[in-house]
């Protein structure tokens, strides 16, 4: 664990942005306030349903906000190694006490702490929105910590797994950032699966985002249900399954 610790502390200290750690805060609290009330008034004060209540559109994008920017923050993992693998540092890091399993721990560990730090702040400044409609319970928080822990993991592993496969910065932003792209928009971080075609609401139960959107939502508005507790295991399956091929990727990956 000591040596965890070492690596996290490296990646926060050395290898993160911190224009990007500022932009991951700034950019949702602009998008909550703009894009959530301009979309309000389009939809003339009509609220979203989640479970057996209806949120005003304000409070439902702030909620998916937090699970969206932690999959935004995940990407950091995937930066962490090329730049790493680019300027010698992995092979460095393997001549030191470290092994490749501890190196995976470390960015994952570092995600989930970027995670859950962006998530709150995002849910304090985007408190406003859910003033009225969040019910914050013990248990609605274990789902939402869950949902970032969980999340953190499996786009992280993502991040992992695009850039052991990849050898130029501008291949592996350009996948990174399409592969996001999709998860983002064709899930239900920005507007609920009810009444999309039947095609676009079959592809957005295979994003994993909603799930993430979909748990973190439940906890936060108090709206647990039985197909919420689906949702769990599913992105635990998926989560478990997309961290083994992160896993293998970094233990093949040739230095």
């Amino acid at each position: 664990m000591n040596t965890v610790a070492v690596l996290l502390y490296r990646n926060l200290v050395a290898s993160i942005d911190k224009v990007f750690l500022i932009w991951q805060v700034v950019f949702p609290i602009i998008y909550i306030f703009i894009a959530g009330y301009s979309y309000a008034g389009l939809l003339g004060g009509q609220g979203i349903a989640i479970g057996s209540t209806s949120v005003p559109y304000p409070a439902y994008l702030a909620a998916g906000m937090i699970g969206f920017n932690m999959m935004n923050s995940s990407t950091v993992a995937g930066s962490i190694i090329w730049n790493d693998k680019k300027n010698g540092m992995f092979k460095q890091i393997l001549v030191m006490p470290f092994a490749r399993m501890e190196y995976v721990l470390g960015n994952i560990v570092t995600i989930m702490l970027m995670g859950l730090a962006s998530a709150g702040l995002i849910l304090l400044a985007g408190s406003p929105t859910l003033l009225g409609s969040a019910q914050p319970t013990f248990v609605g928080s274990l789902y939402v910590l869950y949902a970032l822990i969980v999340g953190a993991v499996f786009f992280g592993s993502i991040a992992i797994i695009i850039s052991t496969r990849l050898k130029s910065s501008e291949g592996f932003n350009v996948i990174v950032n399409s592969v996001f792209l999709f998860f983002s928009f064709v899930s239900s971080a920005f507007y609920p699966s009810e009444g999309v075609p039947s095609e676009l609401g079959t592809a957005f139960y295979i994003n994993p985002l909603t799930y993430i959107v979909d748990i973190t939502r439940a906890g936060v508005f108090n709206q647990i249900t039985f197909f919420t507790n689906v949702e769990v295991g599913v992105i635990a399956a998926a989560t478990a399954g997309t961290f083994l091929l992160a896993t293998l990727s970094i233990l093949r990956m040739k230095i």
